[in-house]
């Protein structure tokens, strides 16, 4: 973890007398309001740290919110293309797809099904953001996810009732300049590697 703050660290300059920070990364100045935030994080590693570049994993059965025309709509997933505005929280901020590529392959997945009904599958160790105890926001692996959390989306909170473990033909590799975005309807990052953790 200490590792990790260093790394960040390097991205920010402290701003003379009011004792803020700022984003030297310029993607990531939207998310980076609160330098150390679990969206700042994540914006930063997935669009602004040298080396692999860290994505979101979505099945191909996911849908995106998508302004198209003044009107939010859903969209396949397949559908979306760069520089395409998304629906980046449930607060009703747009945010810009990066890239959005499709893999062959086999691969792990988590099914995370609400208590709605509605649900999304993500690979394991894509970053789902989740309220803990005292409605903080912070960002977990998929795979660390436990029936009875509470995901944010855009109808309110809703709680985890069931957690499947699947195996899939492919994934979508989603990045978004803000490192989030809406899948189903579920507030998420767009950022799927091994340096997430519940400790963040």
């Amino acid at each position: 973890m200490m590792i990790l703050l260093t790394l960040i660290s390097l991205f920010f300059i402290p701003v003379a007398k009011s004792g803020a920070s700022m984003a030297v990364c310029p993607a990531c100045a939207g998310a980076c309001i609160i330098p150390f935030s679990p969206f700042c994080i994540a914006c930063v590693l997935a669009n602004c740290v040298a080396g692999p570049i860290l994505t979101a994993c979505f099945s191909s059965d996911t849908t995106i919110s998508k302004l198209e025309n003044g009107e939010i709509k859903e969209v396949s997933i397949y559908e979306l293309k760069e520089n395409d505005i998304v629906l980046a929280n449930n607060e009703h901020k747009f945010t810009k797809v990066v890239r959005n590529v499709k893999s062959e392959g086999v691969f792990d997945y988590i099914q995370i099904i609400l208590e709605s009904g509605n649900e999304l599958t993500v690979t394991n160790e894509h970053g789902v953001i989740v309220l803990d105890e005292k409605s903080n926001k912070r960002v977990i692996k998929a795979n660390h996810l436990k029936e009875g959390q509470v995901l944010i989306t855009l109808e309110g909170q809703e709680i985890i009732k069931r957690i499947n473990n699947l195996r899939i033909k492919d994934k979508y590799i989603l990045e978004t300049l803000d490192g989030t975005v809406i899948a189903n309807n579920i507030y998420v990052s767009t950022i799927c590697d091994d340096v997430i953790d519940e400790e963040i």
